[in-house]
């Protein structure tokens, strides 16, 4: 099918839904899903939901809330900031296997009752068709919860998203993809506050240095280890001498002591 037909099926759909509302995380499918609605439905007929935790950085919650504004929308179109505290769910905490589904079942079940409030019956999220093809438990909770996922029911997968995307001007076409700062902790090590701040700021410390997009994993029994990804255009970059120097330096000052890099890149 081709992107136009694909488009044009995305388009039918929302004008089925006539009032939605959006899970709208900054990234690149949610925001084509939301430029997408509010062109289709008009303003007054889009609610776009931003989880607000300290699961996100400052920088990519500013990024989001900005939107509208970066893309030409005036004071009637505001993405509204739901502030969430996921350190006081137990489960979650626990870091259990399950965790992006706990997560996203809490998340979603939020946003639905905000939205039902404002008689708006159907919440949409950015889920494209690739998505589909790896292991997420948090679809589960999208389904159990009868969340719409419109990118994947017009047939939509990654490389169109971008490419209407960048059809459309916006600035995320190009944005890598993005998951929250507790993935970086692998099960069963336990989800604190000072944890998500480190990864934060070593995936940042990486940023300044060209690296966005990258990823900083914990080890479960090592403090001082690392598992570093970068994106595979990067990787060339990386593997540079001083780059690597620069690097050490860097994460060394996080109390880093060994550095592992995936070699497949992101």
């Amino acid at each position: 099918m081709r992107l136009e037909d694909k488009v044009r099926r995305l388009q039918e759909i929302l004008l089925d839904c006539s009032r939605v509302a959006v899970a709208y995380s900054g990234g690149v499918d949610s925001s084509l899903l939301l430029k997408t609605a509010l062109d289709t439905l008009g303003a007054g007929n889009v609610l776009p939901l931003f989880a607000s935790s300290l699961l996100v950085t400052p920088a990519d919650r500013e990024r989001a809330l900005s939107w509208p504004r970066r893309h030409g929308y005036g004071r009637g179109v505001v993405v509204e900031a739901v502030d969430l505290y996921p350190l006081s769910w137990k489960e979650f905490v626990r870091n259990p296997p399950e965790r992006c589904y706990l997560c996203k079942f809490r998340v979603y079940s939020q946003f639905i009752a905000i939205m039902e409030k404002r008689g708006i019956r159907v919440l949409m999220d950015g889920t494209n068709t690739d998505d589909l093809k790896d292991r997420r438990p948090g679809l589960r909770a999208i389904h159990e919860l009868g969340v719409r996922t419109p990118l994947v029911e017009a047939g939509l997968c990654k490389d169109d998203v971008r490419a209407r995307s960048r059809e459309l001007g916006l600035d995320t076409w190009q944005q890598p993809s993005s998951s929250c700062l507790a993935t970086r902790l692998p099960h069963g090590m336990a989800v604190t506050e000072e944890r998500l701040q480190q990864v934060a700021r070593r995936e940042q410390g990486l940023a300044r240095l060209g690296f966005a997009g990258c990823r900083v994993r914990l080890d479960r029994e090592d403090e001082g280890t690392a598992y570093v990804q970068v994106r595979q255009e990067d990787l060339e970059r990386f593997l540079d001498q001083g780059m690597r120097m620069a690097v050490a330096r860097l994460l060394g000052k996080e109390g880093v002591t060994r550095v592992y890099l995936d070699l497949a890149g992101r």
